[in-house]
């Protein structure tokens, strides 16, 4: 059978539940065979959406873009999938970094339909914009991706499904039947959370991130009241996607914007947390400083961004580059 929709997501927490949100209500009717269900990151959305055109050219009637960070690379697809007759086209997002992009899009005025707003997370946006008669369980999820992203529910179950969820799919980041299968679940309606999988992925991903923040406390440095500390392309390949999750719950410990460094295949990836608003201004004026020398794209919110760089330096060149730009700038 012909596939005929593809939905694109973020692979965390709050894009997984806002892929599975956005099919149960617009796009059951493609729902399994007719729909590509792909995960993604805002650092290789332009590779994987120019893909994904390439392979469905033919017949593809909706894509729909979830919790991506929105880039301006990403508004030259835009352009041309817009000229596709017949092709509906769908952005939700609510990452700050993303608000300018949103401007370009609505002024270029194109059939794109975007759907953008500050909160907390993007099953918020949908909440706010898009579905209006949510159940039980799916207002219980929108509570979750919220919590993922860094809010506060009262209610602790909440609070413990989020915690599970994110750790999950964040120790395993490349685990591509788990993230598909996570969204498949909340079309189903199943409480995917309590499986025997995600309990034994959750206790090794609790362990990792103890382990994690021990790491980091041992190897910190102070850079004018910033933290610092790298890792290399091994360590990066053990804690897979808990360096953001460890920032933050180490900014939340000593009240300082932190820097993680590390080291991927072909890629640094530079994690910024700030509990004052810093971590979104040091990434955009970072890859503005260097825009010459690194090949750099950021995204995020003012207190948690990130940068991805693609850049011909060593780990080591790329920590003093770090420092050196701290201290013009902030000391």
């Amino acid at each position: 059978m012909a596939v005929k929709s593809a939905v694109i997501y973020h692979g965390d927490c709050d894009g997984v539940i806002s892929a599975g949100l956005y099919i149960r209500h617009f796009l059951l009717d493609y729902f399994p065979d007719k729909i590509l269900l792909k995960y993604s990151h805002p650092w290789r959305l332009h590779e994987d959406l120019d893909r994904i055109i390439k392979i469905l050219k033919e017949g593809i009637e909706v894509i729909v873009l979830l919790d991506l960070a929105i880039s301006l690379q990403i508004v030259e697809l835009l352009k041309n999938l817009s000229k596709i007759k017949g092709l509906t086209v769908v952005v939700v997002d609510h990452h700050l970094s993303s608000a300018p992009i949103v401007d370009t899009l609505r002024n270029l005025q194109l059939n794109v339909k975007v759907f953008w707003k500050q909160v907390q997370s993007t099953p918020e946006v949908l909440a706010s914009h898009l579905i209006r008669n949510l159940n039980e369980y799916e207002q219980a999820l929108v509570r979750v991706a919220s919590v993922c992203e860094g809010g506060y529910a009262e209610d602790e179950h909440i609070r413990d499904v989020a915690d599970k969820i994110k750790l999950v799919l964040a120790v395993e980041p490349n685990n591509e039947a788990l993230i598909k299968g996570s969204v498949e679940a909340i079309v189903k309606g199943i409480e995917f959370w309590n499986s025997k999988e995600y309990n034994e992925k959750y206790s090794k991903a609790k362990w990792l991130l103890q382990t994690l923040l021990r790491r980091i406390e041992e190897r910190i440095e102070k850079v004018c009241n910033w933290g610092i500390a790298a890792f290399n392309a091994a360590e990066s390949m053990i804690y897979a996607g808990l360096f953001g999750i460890a920032s933050t719950e180490f900014i939340k410990k000593f009240k300082i914007p932190m820097l993680l460094i590390r080291e991927e295949e072909k890629k640094f990836v530079v994690t910024a947390r700030s509990v004052d608003g810093k971590a979104l201004e040091f990434c955009k004026a970072f890859a503005s400083e260097y825009k010459e020398e690194l090949n750099a794209i950021y995204g995020g919110h003012k207190e948690a961004a990130s940068l991805t760089i693609r850049a011909s330096k060593t780990l080591p060149e790329l920590v003093q580059l770090v420092k050196e730009f701290i201290q013009k700038r902030y000391c």
